[in-house]
């Protein structure tokens, strides 16, 4: 009994010794796992930084040579004229002038994309696609505003936005581009829609980029589908708890 007794002690001593280097080595396992998504979201927000800071100034640069230019020339050739009217018109453009510049200086700037609206940027973005004469576009929102509390998975949201919009106008030739905004229960869902050609999306282009957006979404625990048919339109779904 007395050897049974030692040996019984010993299993036990050596399974309370098991089960705490298995509950260690899961604990080293689930540390290893959050420094890997910690590093992939910082990662992620890099790059999306430096995209967005890429694109706006692509943008500032069409924009100072296709509309503040113009408006400059025209606004040399009115103020040439000594016509009293024509010093009077002359004012008005160098005002439109310095309000555009202002624009300008506040899209180069990180802070504006951070501490704007969301349901503004949304409009934003929609108001050039339509300016452009590119197509129709539409924007269905809740009443109430959607704040969004960490401003860098707000940056990420915006970058993501921006990439299906992009990808909309270059592939998708729609004359109609939707965005639906929703919230419930503390999720934010927003869904970009076109009636654009579609695409196949077993091809291995379009699957590569799906991965891109969806590994995007999930570095910052949201989720995101698309669905699309040949001559039938995108739809592509983000979700995102706020």
């Amino acid at each position: 009994m007395l050897v049974a007794g030692i040996v019984g002690l010993f299993l036990m001593a050596g399974f309370v010794v098991a089960m705490v280097l298995i509950h260690r080595q899961r604990q080293v396992k689930s540390q290893h796992k959050m420094a890997l998504l910690k590093a992939e979201y910082q990662n992620t927000l890099l790059n999306v930084e430096k995209e967005i800071r890429e694109d706006t100034l692509h943008y500032v640069s069409q924009e100072l040579h296709d509309n503040i230019g113009q408006m400059l020339s025209l606004t040399k050739l009115v103020l040439s004229n000594p016509d009293p009217a024509s010093i009077s018109e002359g004012k008005q453009l160098i005002n439109s002038i310095i309000k555009e510049v202002r624009s300008l200086s506040k899209s180069i700037n990180r802070d504006y994309i951070k501490d704007v609206d969301f349901l503004d940027f949304l409009s934003e973005e929609l108001t050039k696609i339509e300016r452009s004469g590119f197509c129709r576009t539409n924007l269905r929102h809740p009443t109430q505003p959607i704040v969004l509390q960490d401003d860098n998975k707000k940056l990420i949201l915006i970058r993501l936005v921006q990439e299906c919009l992009n990808n909309s106008i270059k592939h998708a030739e729609p004359s109609l581009i939707e965005i639906h905004v929703a919230e419930q229960e503390g999720t934010l869902h927003l869904e970009i829609s076109d009636d654009g050609k579609g695409f196949d999306l077993t091809k291995a282009s379009s699957g590569l980029g799906l991965r891109n957006l969806q590994s995007r979404m999930e570095a910052i625990a949201g989720s995101l589908s698309l669905d699309s048919t040949p001559g039938l339109g995108t739809r592509i779904h983000m979700s995102l708890a706020i």
